[in-house]
């Protein structure tokens, strides 16, 4: 991806599509000490750390609502 690509806002379906494709593909992986591994980890929880501050910005669920009340299907 390039950069100019990177620094575009993103909806919060396309961020956590884009990590949940990362993730997959760690899970694929199965040398999990390499560098390229460790970068993509990163990668990925920094997506899905991005997802978090977007729904966060929007005030997309209220403060008394926790993990549990909201199933992932409801933020697809």
């Amino acid at each position: 991806m390039s950069n100019e690509a990177e620094q575009q806002p993103q909806s919060l379906r396309g961020l956590f599509a884009s990590a949940e494709v990362k993730r997959k593909e760690l899970e694929a992986s199965y040398d999990s000490n390499s560098d390229a591994y460790q970068q993509k980890l990163n990668s990925t929880i920094a997506t899905y750390e991005e997802c978090l501050r977007v729904a966060d910005r929007v005030s997309l669920f209220s403060p008394n609502e926790t993990l549990e009340d909201v199933s992932s299907g409801d933020i697809q």
